[in-house]
């Protein structure tokens, strides 16, 4: 089965359930630059670089309809990702940004695909495998070739009860999405750690889901991401 559209999301707040989310007509942000503090914060704190190589973001999507049996369930992987966070003493005080290249994200990795539970246990061939990802690249979905990058910003970061949540705007093609996303945080040292997952759909990214034969086999509405990012501290 095709694939639906990814997020992807790559964050470094991003966590366990999705308590708010609203989509708008946006336009892509300007190249990456140093994180904004949210409105009112203080700039001072210490500033975290994202490692892509101990990083993993993965976008789970499912196969639905009446003839759902006929479909596969799909793990895309998010490559390349780049940003960095501030934190300081108030973690409600943090910051970051972050951006990853469309292009860049695998499908159906053996040993990810293996990783995620019965779900995903059945096997693609590379044909399959192939056509997934041209489908999620291509005009109708992503668009990488007209919007090659997929960017998340913080905009205020709250604790409920000792439960952080990062209010985070994420823009996919040309649609802003501002989606609260709980967090769990770790330092060891020079490491940052930020962990947790979470649930997105189609309709909050402006992303239509892949569908044949009226619906009876469509990638569901639901997108489930799983996310642990390790940022090391800069000087």
């Amino acid at each position: 089965m095709r694939l639906g559209a990814v997020l992807c999301v790559a964050l470094v707040a991003t966590g366990l359930s999705l308590s708010a989310c609203r989509t708008s007509p946006g336009t892509r942000p300007p190249p990456p630059g140093p994180p904004s503090a949210p409105p009112g914060a203080p700039t001072a704190g210490t500033r975290y670089t994202i490692d892509s190589q101990r990083s993993q973001v993965l976008v789970l999507v499912y196969r639905d309809g009446r003839i759902a049996h006929l479909g596969h369930n799909h793990v895309i992987a998010v490559r390349s990702l780049t940003g960095s966070v501030v934190l300081g003493s108030d973690p409600t005080q943090a910051s970051f940004q972050m951006d990853f290249p469309v292009e860049a994200m695998s499908v159906d990795e053996a040993a990810l695909r293996s990783a995620q539970g019965a779900d995903f246990s059945s096997t693609l061939d590379e044909a399959a495998i192939a056509g997934t990802r041209d489908h999620m690249l291509g005009e109708s979905l992503l668009n990488s070739a007209q919007f090659p990058q997929i960017h998340l910003q913080s905009e205020q970061i709250h604790n409920n009860a000792g439960s952080l949540s990062a209010m985070t705007t994420i823009v996919v093609r040309n649609t802003t999405a501002h989606v609260e996303i709980p967090a769990m945080l770790q330092t060891s040292g020079d490491d940052l750690s930020v962990s947790g997952e979470f649930d997105l759909t189609h309709s909050q990214l402006g992303l239509t889901p892949y569908s044949v034969a009226l619906g009876a086999l469509r990638v569901a509405e639901r997108i489930h991401i799983r996310y642990q990012l390790t940022a090391q501290r800069q000087p």
